[in-house]
């Protein structure tokens, strides 16, 4: 009988290979996520779909009934008490092993969260295996792509420091491994790629895998910061990459181990590798897609670091320091009957109405029209909120955007135009897919507009 392996994080950087990689070995796979549906589509051939957050202990139970082996990870918005808490309710109920996704260095840095949770893990019954993972190349993409492709340029602020740069993929595969094999119980692996590049070194691999030039910018911190902040980058989440990119800078992310290539059998993946897969990801558009839709400008899972932080702001006597772009939007889930509350950007519209746009798929909750609550300037509002999502509506929402704030904010909506000149509407309709235009209509329409030009 095959064994039955809890994905929890399955939508996220590594999660998604360890799905994948699980898929090719005699596993049942159980994907765990706050959006089972969602996570359907993206793994239509996984064997079972779970409803599951780390912050709703009562999501556990059904999670882990049956589980022989978990994949586990930490969301950054779980407490590090939180998933060491799982890890035990997973001991209890009879799951024989985990594989812990940690970071480089955990076991020395009593102040992360990823410390403490090993300690936790090794004080329950369970198998375990910890994949101590260092700096993931995903981040290049998932992070940095907009400077690739439209500036050719690797904007970080890492000085000459050098990185033991780890392809997620190889991670996920080396976590199916432990999860399906026996000889890892008990164990800790770091996990590194096969060399440390300095980012002058990393642009040297995009350059001739891309062939084109690209270079290595070494901004300063302030100059780093200045530019996201331009594109709308909450401060929270430049915190967490000035912290990233500053060990690098000081010589702590060069550490380069074989554990990776011991339990895969071949040498992970380098840079290169890396890059020649992904190429078409940093390629600019060609001509014809004029308008291309940028998606979330963070990972996923850095969301919920930053999230948390924003709303936490916007409650704040400080929100004035973010409410003219930023509220909070609280709606109930019509399936689950949860009520959520996230900080989105907005504009308002000739009419005062709220214009907020999206790529993330909350806006679900919101079709045909559905009550919601709006934090705005410190103030409580009720409304409907209806989604438009046929990309002829978003289209028509851009476009009057565009035309009372210019071509360059764009980029507020997620969406990147590849000129100076306004998009047609023709253009705009063939970029904007993906993105979500949601209308809120509430009750006081004056004092709404008032706020917002306040």
């Amino acid at each position: 009988m095959s064994d039955r392996i809890l994905v929890t994080g399955a939508t996220g950087t590594v999660g998604r290979h360890v799905v994948d990689a699980l898929g090719d070995r005699d596993a049942v796979v159980r994907v765990a996520t706050r959006e089972p549906e969602q996570a359907r589509e993206q793994f239509p051939d996984a064997a079972e779909y779970v409803a599951f957050d780390f912050e709703r202990p009562e999501t556990w139970g059904g999670a882990l009934d049956g589980v022989d082996g978990c994949f586990l990870m930490r969301p950054p918005t779980a407490g590090g008490e939180r998933v060491g808490e799982f890890a035990a309710a997973a001991d209890r109920v009879g799951v024989d092993r985990v594989a812990y996704l940690s970071t480089l260095g955990a076991e020395k840095n009593p102040l992360i969260p990823h410390h403490r949770i090993e300690e936790r893990i090794v004080e329950t019954d369970l198998d375990y295996t910890f994949l101590r993972a260092s700096f993931f190349m995903q981040n290049l993409v998932e992070v940095h792509r907009e400077d690739v492709v439209e500036r050719d340029q690797i904007f970080v602020p890492a000085g000459d420091g050098a990185t033991s740069f780890v392809d997620a993929r190889d991670v996920g595969e080396v976590a199916a491994v432990v999860l399906t094999e026996a000889g890892h119980a008990n164990r800790a692996y770091d996990l590194t790629g096969p060399e440390a590049l300095t980012y002058d070194e990393v642009a040297a691999a995009f350059s001739d895998a891309l062939d084109r030039p690209i270079t290595y910018a070494d901004p300063s911190i302030l100059a780093f910061v200045r530019r996201m902040r331009s594109r709308g980058e909450p401060l929270p989440f430049l915190v967490l990459m000035v912290g990233i990119y500053t060990t690098a800078r000081v010589g702590l992310a060069d550490r380069v181990t074989d554990d990776a290539e011991r339990i895969l059998g071949r040498p992970p993946r380098d840079v290169a590798a890396f890059v020649a897969d992904y190429a078409d990801r940093f390629r600019p558009a060609d001509d014809r897609q004029y308008v291309e839709t940028r998606g979330p400008p963070v990972p996923e899972a850095a969301y919920r670091v930053i999230n948390p932080a924003v709303e936490r702001l916007l409650r704040s006597p400080l929100h004035g320091l973010v409410s003219d772009s930023l509220t909070l939007l609280t709606f109930t889930g019509r399936t689950s009957g949860d009520e959520y509350t996230t900080p989105v950007g907005y504009w308002v519209d000739d009419d005062g109405r709220l214009v907020v746009t999206t790529q993330s798929p909350w806006w679900r909750n919101l079709r045909d029209g559905r009550p919601v609550e709006v934090l705005l300037g410190g103030e409580r509002y009720a409304g409907v909120a209806t989604a438009h999502p046929d990309p002829a509506d978003v289209a028509e929402y851009v476009e009057r955007f565009v035309e009372r704030n210019g071509v360059d904010a764009a980029r507020r909506l997620g969406i990147a135009v590849k000129g100076d000149r306004p998009p047609t509407r023709a253009e705009l309709e063939a970029g904007v897919e993906g993105t979500v235009v949601v209308e809120i209509e509430l009750e006081r329409v004056e004092a709404v507009a008032a706020a917002a030009t306040a």
